[in-house]
């Protein structure tokens, strides 16, 4: 027995109706902290729904060098973005956000996000001018003495000031981290 063509075509069109009914499903995950896995970069973690009020709670009334440490936290990873690293292994997974602030990227930002979503450490990191030799990294971790994070935080940063040796090397000095600030989160309440 043979179906007849218009019900083959039918068919046919169903199971592609199906099939990108499903990839549209899967593209339209938004990208928030407690959905970290679904974005594409920092930028797009940053303008999602939600995000500076963690970011606030998270870190607090803790002043940095030129502002609030929330203002530079949050300027440092909306500026051009970088991929998200996963990371496998530690604690079951996480992810790493990092970016650097617009028009001023020699000031780099990263946020480590636990394998629940939830934020386990930010670093604000500033590369410095030209002649400066002590690079300035602020972490506030969830756990100041959570070692894994300052270790992944402060790796972070010194992948960068290589990066940026090997990019800018005629304009920075600094070659390696040689301090690092560690201060406590806030957990503040609405």
């Amino acid at each position: 027995m043979t179906l007849p063509r218009a019900m083959i075509f039918t068919i046919i069109a169903l199971c592609f109706e199906m099939a990108w009914y499903s990839v549209a499903r899967a593209a339209a995950q938004p990208c928030t902290l407690k959905t970290a896995e679904f974005c594409r970069d920092t930028n797009q973690l940053v303008w999602s729904p939600g995000f500076d009020g963690e970011i606030k709670r998270f870190v607090g009334p803790h002043t940095g060098e030129f502002a609030t440490l929330q203002r530079q936290v949050l300027a440092s990873l909306a500026g051009p973005p970088d991929r998200p690293v996963e990371m496998l292994g530690y604690k079951a997974g996480g992810w790493l956000f990092s970016a650097c602030e617009a028009h001023a990227c020699s000031v780099k930002g990263a946020l480590l996000l636990d394998y629940d979503h939830s934020i386990r450490g930010l670093a604000v990191f500033d590369f410095g001018t030209k002649g400066e030799g002590n690079p300035r990294l602020d972490l506030i971790l969830r756990d100041p003495e959570d070692t894994k994070a300052r270790d992944v935080l402060a790796a972070w940063a010194n992948w960068t000031i290589a990066q940026d040796l090997f990019t800018y090397s005629g304009d920075y000095v600094a070659t390696k981290l040689t301090g690092i600030t560690v201060l406590p989160a806030q957990h503040l309440k609405d």
